[in-house]
């Protein structure tokens, strides 16, 4: 019992090239995940059976022959009467079996194309977006290039024998995993992993079982934290302890995950590719009940990290496209915004500075030097969705008009209007505003679509 390789016959599409007696790997695959590595798949199923002059046309003597999408299922019915004796491989291959990470691995393009860019055109008043049309056509053409997961060839031998080999191309399918995996801003190694399931039988419905929170009676209490007033319940102090733990630098990083799947339907089996990368985030989800006090136990967390966070922001220098302040984000919903900051006096006094933005006119209204000042920033959440709100965004990055409905084009204009931002940041603090406001004016000369726009937020004296 043995694998073995199937390599190209051309560029995508792989293809078995070496004979082979009937066979199931015996030991673990050593799998590459190297740029080229996609060429080749590797036969998990060979077998060779005597057809005593009854082959039928799927048949080919003394080549190989792959069998294609089309013609796949009536192949595999023609030989079920062999397959389905032998098509178990061993269990352990249905665990997930670790890949050793080349170093530098890039995006494959031969197995993750890049989507095409969009372009920003002009139609009667609106701006639109389409893919660049060169781009889109060579995209289409990779997608169907692409080296196919499971590969399945037959070839009949001069003496009646005939030869089915089944292979699964692991490679590619790590390769279109770790394309999905975020990247940007993780510094972390990915790991690699993958496994095949050769009984797979698809389920009509999937059950889950509930969804249940862990209690947290037995964890420790925090202190009362040192500006309230109002003493937090014990286990109110036990969520403040988890909180805390939550946020310190040491916690167990977040594992973030894509896998690549893909179904032999004919035979049963079901192989996977999984990339793996580690991300360490401070916070997590507080999901006690309504009425527990969630509020507080969040007032607790930022009075109690208030000394070390005016510690990192002493130390943090000027951090290029971004004006830094101290303050902690809330974002609620609009009704609470004014509850928000009752409770802060309620619990603190006036120990922390709390800006509220209930609208839009709120944050025109503010300056720059009112968010350096705060401690806590309060904010509805319908404010990011306003159309003022977005169209003040877009005219302060002197870019066009941001689509009206989300989904893809409106997130690739929005990472466009963010990238000019955060030069129009760096302007702002190296020239001043007046800087600012002749490029909002260049802009509207050059095409963009005019908009009123509160200046107040440049008029900040300590960055000009």
């Amino acid at each position: 019992m043995h694998s073995h390789k199937l390599s190209s016959s051309n560029k995508h599409q792989p293809s078995i090239l070496q004979d082979a007696q009937f066979g199931i790997p015996a030991k673990s695959l050593e799998v590459p995940v190297s740029k080229d590595s996609c060429c080749d798949a590797h036969a998990l199923l060979v077998c060779s059976v005597s057809l005593r002059g009854q082959a039928g046309s799927e048949w080919s003597r003394g080549d190989w022959k792959e069998v294609d999408k089309v013609h796949e299922r009536s192949a595999f019915q023609g030989l079920a009467w062999l397959l389905e004796r032998v098509r178990h491989v061993d269990e352990k291959l249905t665990t997930w079996q670790t890949v050793t990470t080349a170093e530098g691995i890039t995006n494959c393009e031969r197995c993750a194309p890049t989507a095409p860019i969009l372009q920003w055109v002009s139609v009667g008043k609106k701006t639109v977006a389409v893919e660049d049309p060169v781009q889109a056509g060579e995209y289409e053409r990779r997608l169907k290039a692409r080296p196919s997961p499971f590969v399945t060839q037959l070839c009949l031998g001069d003496d009646d024998i005939g030869t089915v080999r089944v292979g699964v191309n692991i490679p590619s399918l790590l390769h279109r995993a770790l394309s999905r995996l975020p990247c940007t801003d993780r510094p972390d190694a990915s790991s690699l992993s993958w496994r095949i399931n050769t009984n797979f039988t698809p389920r009509a419905t999937t059950s889950f079982p509930p969804f249940k929170i862990l209690s947290n009676k037995t964890d420790k209490q925090h202190d009362q934290p040192p500006s309230f007033r109002l003493d937090l319940r014990p286990e109110q102090l036990r969520s403040l302890e988890w909180m805390i733990r939550q946020e310190s630098r040491h916690e167990a990083p977040f594992v973030e995950e894509e896998i690549s799947e893909a179904i032999l339907s004919p035979l049963g089996w079901r192989a996977e590719g999984r990339a793996q990368r580690p991300i360490h985030i401070r916070g997590g989800v507080l999901a006690d009940q309504v009425g527990y006090g969630k509020t507080a136990i969040t007032l607790g967390l930022i009075d109690c990290n208030s000394k070390d966070v005016d510690k990192e922001f002493k130390k943090m220098g000027r951090v290029p496209g971004k004006i830094s302040i101290k303050a902690s984000l809330i974002i609620v919903p609009p009704h609470l915004t004014r509850q928000w900051k009752s409770e802060v006096e309620k619990f603190t006094r006036k120990r922390f500075k709390v800006l509220v933005l209930s609208s839009v006119s709120n944050l025109n209204s503010a300056t720059i030097e009112d968010f350096q000042e705060a401690d806590i920033v309060v904010v509805a959440s319908n404010l990011f969705k306003s159309d003022v709100y977005l169209d003040n965004l877009r005219v302060l990055a002197c870019a066009t008009e941001l689509p009206a409905k989300d989904g893809r084009h409106f997130n690739a204009h929005l990472d466009k209007c963010t990238k000019y931002l955060k030069s129009q940041i760096d302007l702002l603090q190296e020239e001043g505003s007046l800087a600012i406001m002749e490029q909002i004016k260049k802009a509207e000369k050059e095409g963009e679509h005019s908009t009123s726009f509160s200046l107040s937020l440049l008029q900040s004296d300590n960055v000009v």
